[in-house]
């Protein structure tokens, strides 16, 4: 992006130059008066084109976070099967996983963990409390936390 922008500023110079190289050729008297002719056009394209680099980069930073979010989402949602699956496996065997334990929907349980957090209870109580892994529990709410902080900084 600065190189865009060092680039158009050496444009607008070039440019400057040669109409000032111009105008020398004309006579003495109206060179102090065509400058702030030839100034000013350059000067309002400057401020247009920066204008226009300064919308597009805000454009482009909503989009960076929008996705850095879906992202962040997507990673939680596998990381939370994957702490389940680790769990189920570890505590029922393969030929029993599932069986015992009520399918949720993975944001559901986000939702639940950041829920009973809020009250005040602990990584190990909640974890106790909905039958999953401290581990689970304490990936989500780290995550939450970044997530605030990105929204605070954003």
């Amino acid at each position: 992006m600065l190189v865009v922008v060092d680039l158009l500023l050496i444009i607008l110079f070039i440019i400057l130059m040669r109409q000032l190289k111009a105008a020398r050729a004309m006579p003495a008297s109206s060179d102090v008066e065509l400058l702030p002719q030839i100034l000013e056009p350059l000067l309002k394209e400057a401020e247009r084109i920066s204008m226009q680099f300064e919308t597009q980069l805000k454009e482009k930073q909503r989009l960076v976070r929008k996705l850095n979010e879906h992202l962040d989402s997507r990673i939680i949602s596998l990381n939370l099967l994957l702490n389940r699956a680790d769990v189920c496996l570890a505590s029922h065997g393969k030929e029993s996983m599932g069986k015992n334990t009520p399918q949720r929907h993975v944001y559901d349980l986000q939702q639940e963990i950041i829920a009973l957090a809020e009250k005040g209870l602990g990584s190990q109580e909640i974890a106790n409390r909905m039958g999953i892994s401290e581990g689970e529990v304490m990936l989500v709410l780290e995550l939450k936390r970044k997530f605030m902080e990105l929204e605070k900084n954003g």
